[in-house]
């Protein structure tokens, strides 16, 4: 009877290990991610350089987060323009759609607290 609490208890340990670390490695994901894709050639944390920071994106969506999630995400592979002035998103066509939504994840989360 031991073995099998002994056994049960590891086996639920683990299940929690596993759960509450998963959505760290999302995030380091997607820092990897946007490094990997040079985003911070044009955005930095929390100052505008060519373009918007990640702060000013997060906090510009804070309410509707969940609504834009994937049409910012389909910003990020497309490209765009106008939202934030006269410089345009160059596309970045090598990002899947599961990519970006990480990406974009990363990003919402990054409001100025």
């Amino acid at each position: 009877m031991i073995n099998v609490l002994y056994r049960y208890t590891s086996y639920l340990f683990f299940l929690y290990v596993f759960i509450i670390s998963f959505p760290a490695y999302g995030q380091d994901q997607a820092e990897t991610l946007i490094n990997d894709e040079m985003c911070y050639a044009c955005h930095q944390l929390d100052s505008a350089s060519i373009g918007p920071s990640w702060q000013a994106i997060a906090a510009r969506h804070a309410e509707r987060r969940d609504q834009v999630m994937q049409v910012l995400a389909g910003k990020i592979i497309r490209g765009g323009g106008g939202n934030w002035g006269v410089v345009p998103m160059v596309p970045n066509q090598r990002v899947s759609d599961e990519q970006a939504l990480l990406m974009m994840q990363w990003i919402l989360e990054q409001a100025p607290r």
